[in-house]
């Protein structure tokens, strides 16, 4: 069962870091037992969407939507890499999935207010049946407040159940080198002070890690990775991804580019006004759609006097210059020429997310370069 927002995200919401104000998000975790799950797809009347189908390690493996489902709807069948191909079901229509517990995450477009229902009501159509028991490294969930002690429990559980991800080659020797208590969560729970305190440094540790590389180490004005959604061996980047972004799309869906600095490589802040300007014939290169999102510094949207979070292709109202160019302002203060082309900032640090759905080959080539932040004045 899938459940959903009833509504685009506001700053007001805490659930998920980094998320999209231009989509509702519905999400479900199924375990795939001994016979297939079914994914409907209900039609799309034209909307974006998609079902991104990630494993128990957050590797976007698959993805339904409008390049490979009919505009009318069909039926998908999830089943476990190790399982028989079902009869009677087209095969075209068979995704095999190397975990058998999965996250579904959808997304679907919506517009304005009047938009909202409609959005939801297809959201509401996306439908799954046959999802087997919850497996005991979901149901016995450990939150019992110590972040360390919780982390490595609930990694026991789900090595022990789920296995270690097939894609990461060198996290089989990682997991070894852990030297774990051998027999699981309970051993854990037994195991002496030395070894919980040896955990809760590598924990501590592995979190400063991961700290130093969310933030953009090179001070480009853009940063952005074709292997997004994609990890392999990169644990690193998975971990990063999952802290600043969790649930990120493959670039070929979707392509995250963000800004923490401007054309200077001085870190972004509201302090200052910025102008991204993107000239006639070079906007971003996406054939879904594409819009630029802020962030405070706690990775959540910030509140502001229009209630915008984000401005792109399909922003209402946005004015282009003489030469057909396209100037966004982007500071604190409300722009003497209006709100037209303003993505309000907060009055302190703020990063930008520029993301294009179904982003063209120019972009995933690395031909398209995107334009920096220029500061137009210190207040």
């Amino acid at each position: 069962m899938f459940h959903g927002s009833d509504r685009p995200w506001t700053h007001e919401d805490r659930d998920i870091v980094t998320p999209s104000c231009d989509l509702l998000y519905y999400n479900a975790w199924v375990w795939i037992g001994d016979s297939p799950v079914r994914l409907h797809i209900p039609p799309n009347h034209g909307r974006y969407y998609v079902v991104q189908l990630m494993d128990a390690w957050s590797e976007n493996f698959y993805n339904v939507g409008l390049r490979n489902t009919p505009a009318e709807g069909a039926d998908w069948w999830l089943i476990h890499n190790d399982d028989p191909m079902p009869t009677g079901i087209d095969p075209k229509r068979v995704v095999r999935c190397p975990t058998r517990l999965v996250w579904l995450l959808g997304r679907a477009l919506v517009g304005d207010i009047a938009d909202v229902p409609k959005a939801r009501a297809f959201a509401d159509g996306v439908q799954l049946q046959g999802s087997g028991p919850r497996p005991s490294c979901v149901c016995q969930w450990k939150d019992s407040g110590d972040a360390a002690q919780d982390f490595f429990a609930n990694l026991l559980q789900a090595v022990e159940e789920i296995g270690v991800s097939t894609t990461a080659s060198d996290l089989r020797p990682l997991m070894r080198s852990l030297r774990l208590p051998p027999g699981g969560l309970e051993a854990l729970e037994r195991s002496s002070q030395r070894v919980r305190e040896g955990l809760r440094q590598a924990h501590s540790e592995g979190m400063q890690l991961i700290e130093q590389h969310i933030v953009n180490l090179t001070r480009k004005p853009w940063t952005w990775s074709p292997h997004l959604g994609i990890w392999g061996d990169n644990i690193l980047m998975r971990a990063t991804v999952a802290m600043k972004g969790l649930g990120a799309l493959a670039a070929t869906e979707t392509l995250y580019a963000q800004a923490d600095f401007d054309a200077f490589s001085e870190p972004l802040d509201g302090r200052h006004c910025y102008t991204l300007r993107f000239e006639d014939g070079h906007m971003p290169p996406a054939d879904a759609f594409w819009s630029v999102s802020l962030y405070g510094e706690d990775r959540y949207f910030a509140a502001n006097p229009l209630g915008r979070y984000a401005i792109g292709d399909r922003t209402r109202g946005l004015r282009r210059n003489e030469d057909n160019s396209l100037t966004l302002q982007i500071q604190h203060d409300r722009p003497a020429e209006g709100d037209a082309n303003w993505l309000p900032a907060p009055s302190g640090p703020f990063y930008l997310i520029l993301r294009m759905y179904h982003p063209r080959q120019e972009m995933l080539s690395g031909q398209y370069v995107l334009p920096p932040l220029q500061p137009v004045n210190k207040r």
